[in-house]
């Protein structure tokens, strides 16, 4: 019965992303791009070659994956590594559907990848006594996305951090970004700002919590947490655990880990990411360094965006 649910829901999902292709006006020029990069990406992830290179232990890059996602995955990573020049260890936290197959994949496109699979890092958490008793609980109970704050910050022996969804492309050279990790900025933090016309996020705190950090002054409900950079020693296990002491969001809540970055940034020197150029909506333009392509215009993804990146022309030539 799962099953039929799981393939019903799946085909929904593609019918929707095919409405919207053609409500948008993609004629049929993006069409070979939107079946390639969708459908066909198996085919030509053997052809990638590894992106071999010595990591920096001092910043790493977290990600969270699903093994249907793999053909997004490799050109956030490859778009994000060849136009910053910097140099991460790569942390791929599994959200239940990775398997040592898809890691030694991963692995053989990318150096310095650790993947963090989940029952065995949710037993390592478990079986530490510095761990509060609430963020073990969490582990337990979450919807899979707060592992993607939960790991990072148990487990992190970095200085910087950069958290990022599979669904970013890069296709400039992102000055703030680079300025940020190399110590250029005086901020604690830099994080995506949500489109023009998106609405606020409820961030659904209690109210002790608000007015303790005085969040809805800070205007950190207007964060995309598919994209933020954070300075590690300004987030640690104490924070995490009053969060999660005062959210009024159930630990299964899909936002519950936007949620929680948005709540420890609130408590930061942050800043935005100047969204005409860190943007969600609107067409690639040459003002854009990035472009986060969420769930509601991931058409675009795979109609243009990935073969518009830079380091994907250089790659086939």
């Amino acid at each position: 019965m799962n099953k039929m649910a799981n393939k019903f829901s799946n085909l929904k999902r593609e019918l929707f992303l095919v409405r919207r292709l053609l409500e948008e006006g993609y004629g049929p020029r993006y069409w070979w791009s939107y079946v390639k990069n969708r459908f066909l990406w198996r085919m030509f992830l053997p052809w990638v070659p590894k992106f071999d290179y010595q990591a920096d232990p001092d910043l790493e890059l977290h990600t969270i994956c699903n093994k249907k996602d793999l053909w997004m995955l490799v050109w956030m990573l490859r778009s994000f590594l060849t136009l910053s020049k910097l140099r991460p260890v790569i942390v791929i936290t599994d959200d239940g559907t990775l398997d040592k197959a898809t890691e030694k994949l991963i692995q053989s496109k990318f150096s310095n990848v650790k993947i963090m699979f989940k029952d065995e890092t949710t037993k390592r958490i478990m079986a530490m006594p510095d761990v509060p008793e609430i963020i073990k609980k969490a582990r337990r109970e979450c919807h899979f996305f707060l592992d993607k704050l939960i790991n990072p910050v148990v487990f992190s022996k970095a200085k910087k951090i950069i958290i990022t969804d599979t669904d970013i492309l890069f296709y400039k050279f992102p000055t703030e970004v680079v300025d940020f990790i190399n110590g250029k900025t005086n901020y604690d933090a830099l994080v995506q700002r949500q489109g023009k016309g998106e609405a606020e996020f409820d961030l659904m705190m209690d109210d002790f919590y608000m007015e303790k950090y005085k969040l809805k002054e800070s205007n950190v409900s207007f964060m995309n947490g598919g994209y933020l950079m954070i300075d590690k020693e300004k987030v640690g296990m104490d924070q995490l655990t009053e969060f999660l002491s005062h959210t009024r969001r159930p630990l299964s809540d899909y936002f519950i880990e936007m949620a929680g970055w948005a709540c420890i940034l609130g408590q930061s020197n942050f800043a935005f990411l100047p969204p005409e150029r860190y943007a969600i909506k609107g067409f690639l333009n040459n003002e854009m360094v990035m472009k986060h392509y969420t769930s509601p215009r991931r058409y675009e993804m795979f109609a243009y965006g990935i073969d518009k990146i830079p380091c994907f022309y250089t790659m086939t030539q």
